[in-house]
């Protein structure tokens, strides 16, 4: 076989044995346009990597969150959730009531002092004022008890914290302690002045009291927005639970995780531009300089890529935020606006 490397074919492209094709110009062109197409989508994922690479090596871009000042209101006394006054999304004032507490054991002895105010003392009938004030503390006494057998029941479904039936038990010994003195006062035979020392007792237990009960119900610290309700009516809390979130109101902040590289941008007064998740774009502004250098939290880190820290430098919006992306901890991108080029009359 003879191979010939310059063909008729290739040197008359427009003859067919020896007959004039008038087309066969553009199936050339045609048949060349299709394999520019298919190396310039094979070329197209390394074309895109190297334009990603060159864009981010004229312009300065960061990860940042989106930060709100949130707080995490919180029960002050044991009690029982009786109202939620505010649904998440509300717009509350200082001061305005969130929720409704009460206690029923609170509620119980608060109910026999003032019964014990109303006693017949102005009669001079100390015995029956005795037993009287006796049978209330008997019947706190065999509430306690009552508290502390469903506490443990609770406590064994695990239902119920330790602590809880600690409580319970530590307010059990109080009530009997309470009678103990009683019948000692009253074995004692001090009279008159023993049932006036124990009217000064409930009087003051009863100030008290109107004073813890006035405690429980919990108001906005701040003007703002109820972010988050975390309690239900009707459930029981102690010192501590979280009972729902309030945003205060005011301009949303940025805190921006900058690479150490690019540290001149930190400084106060530099303008950037935030991308929102919609895709647009809102003007930022640096409020201070980078203190400290933080680990790039998760969401932020790009897929494959190691554990980083980056240069925490806060920022402020320029104008208000929208209220649907006003949402703690939102991720967004900035650009720095320093950073800008036009090619083309793009602007990259």
């Amino acid at each position: 076989m003879k191979i010939r490397f310059n063909s008729a074919k290739e040197q008359h492209p427009t003859q067919d044995s020896g007959i004039q094709v008038l087309y066969a110009p553009g199936k050339r062109l045609a048949f060349r346009l299709r394999w520019y197409f298919i190396l310039f989508l094979i070329l197209l994922p390394a074309l895109w990597l190297a334009g990603n690479y060159g864009l981010a090596l004229i312009r300065i871009e960061a990860p940042a969150l989106v930060r709100l000042d949130v707080l995490e209101v919180r029960a002050r006394q044991a009690g029982r959730i009786q109202a939620i006054q505010v649904k998440a999304g509300d717009h509350v004032q200082a001061g305005q009531p969130l929720l409704k507490l009460d206690n029923p054991e609170w509620d119980l002895r608060l109910a026999i002092l003032q019964g014990s105010e109303q006693a017949p003392a102005a009669t001079g009938d100390l015995a029956a004022l005795d037993a009287r004030a006796q049978a209330n503390l008997q019947s706190l006494v065999s509430r306690a008890q009552q508290r502390v057998a469903y506490v443990q029941r609770m406590f064994n479904a695990s239902a119920a914290t330790r602590g809880e039936l600690v409580d319970a038990q530590n307010a059990l010994d109080r009530r009997r302690a309470e009678l103990l003195d009683f019948q000692r006062s009253q074995f004692g035979g001090a009279g008159a002045s023993e049932a006036a020392r124990y009217a000064q007792q409930q009087a003051a237990e009863r100030q008290w009291l109107q004073g813890q009960m006035a405690n429980l119900n919990v108001s906005a610290p701040y003007a703002g927005r109820v972010a988050e309700v975390v309690a239900a009516e009707g459930e029981n809390v102690g010192p501590g639970t979280p009972l729902l979130r309030v945003e205060k109101a005011g301009p949303a902040q940025l805190w921006i995780y900058l690479d150490p590289k690019d540290v001149e941008h930190s400084a106060p007064g530099s303008k950037l531009e935030v991308q929102l998740p919609d895709g647009g774009w809102a003007q930022a502004t640096v409020i201070s300089p980078a203190e400290s250098a933080n680990p790039l939290p998760t969401d932020l880190r790009q897929p494959f890529s190691s554990p980083t820290r980056g240069l925490l430098v806060a920022a402020q919006f320029d104008t208000p935020l929208a209220e649907a992306w006003r949402i703690d901890s939102l991720p967004v991108k900035v650009r720095f606006a320093g950073e800008r080029f036009h090619v083309f009359g793009w602007d990259i």
